[in-house]
């Protein structure tokens, strides 16, 4: 197996999944399951040519129906970049734009998101939690096991919290306006391939984070109701819910050809994110901590991924785990409000 330079983590000789990652395994010559499993290739190819198919229909028939098509997850990042712009030219939506402040947006990344929606023609709303409650969660997913281990395979506790909020304000979004999508940027590796289209369905999704809430509120309050959780009476009206779609994963693009793409409309690529990021400079402190909890970065099964498609190189992979700027780290620490003892005890 390859040892990567900056570490004595053991890697896959073809990706960039290390022998640390939840029950993988490797042959003689150092290549993980997932690498030698040519079916998995077929069968998301399969699901990808269906769930096109599937989109096309479900906007043509949808279109034009209420106020927007679509409620769009805008993080300035470039991949939600790219998915906006593809939902506005390719697929002719009316887009609302959100954008949760979670604080730690790089500078860059608010100014692209300004650029961009007026270059696209599209309504943006930002909104942005009280930095004490945020950074509470934030702190929360650190510290405890608010998320149990399979849920965290893909993705930091941290950004999963962030994200989870996300959702759960789009999805009021399009329930009080009506809107039939809710779109994201998410490539796959990310997702699984049988989650680029799905229906929402609160009540499964509010039973099955049950206990990860009630963790939350123990460590954060009942605050966390209101950034997680759906009123009753707004549920009561609701006849169907939306759809979520991943337009991303139906576009077969390398990352640059993505960021040529966006780039006429002014999207300029950060310098103050790690290099698994283009949007959030909070991102360096929760790999940071996914890292010494579980032993391998939480963007190993998606680079590995974006790998065995061609759209990176594993050089280039490696590059971005490894570009995570320490300096960033005892900054976000401070805000956090998160003792040195703490961070020890995550270690």
């Amino acid at each position: 197996m390859n040892k990567n330079r900056n570490s004595q983590t053991e890697r896959c000789e073809k990706c960039v999944i290390s022998a640390s990652f939840p029950n993988i395994g490797f042959d003689e010559n150092g290549v993980c399951d997932f690498c030698r499993d040519e079916k998995l290739v077929v069968t998301e190819q399969k699901i990808i040519d269906q769930s096109r198919k599937r989109v096309t229909e479900l906007i043509n028939s949808e279109k034009g129906k209420a106020s927007y098509d679509a409620v769009m997850c805008y993080s300035g990042g470039k991949d939600s970049t790219y998915t906006l712009m593809v939902a506005v030219k390719k697929y002719g939506l009316k887009v609302l734009s959100f954008t949760l402040d979670n604080t730690f947006i790089a500078p860059e990344a608010f100014a692209n998101i300004n650029k961009v929606v007026d270059a696209l023609g599209v309504d943006q709303l930002t909104i942005r939690p009280s930095a004490r409650f945020f950074r509470s969660v934030i702190k929360a997913c650190s510290l405890y096991p608010v998320y149990n281990s399979k849920t965290l395979i893909r993705i930091s506790s941290g950004c999963n919290a962030c994200i989870s909020m996300v959702n759960n304000m789009a999805l009021r979004l399009a329930l009080e306006k009506k809107v039939p999508f809710i779109l994201a940027g998410f490539t796959l590796g990310q997702i699984p391939a049988n989650a680029i289209i799905y229906k929402n369905n609160y009540k499964f999704l509010q039973e099955s984070r049950e206990k990860s809430l009630n963790t939350l509120k123990e460590h954060v309050g009942d605050a966390v109701t209101d950034y997680y959780c759906i009123d009753e009476e707004l549920l009561s009206q609701i006849k169907s819910y939306p759809y979520n779609i991943n337009l991303f994963c139906l576009e077969d693009k390398t990352e640059d050809e993505v960021v040529a793409s966006i780039k006429p409309l002014g999207w300029k690529r950060p310098i103050d994110v790690d290099g698994c990021s283009s949007n959030c400079r909070l991102n360096t402190f929760n790999n940071h901590v996914h890292q010494a909890a579980f032993g391998y970065s939480p963007y190993e099964l998606e680079l590995s991924h974006l790998i065995r498609k061609g759209q990176i190189t594993r050089d280039e992979a490696l590059h971005k785990i490894n570009d995570q700027p320490e300096e960033q780290l005892k900054d976000i620490i401070e805000q956090l409000g998160i003792t040195d003892e703490e961070i020890n005890n995550i270690l």
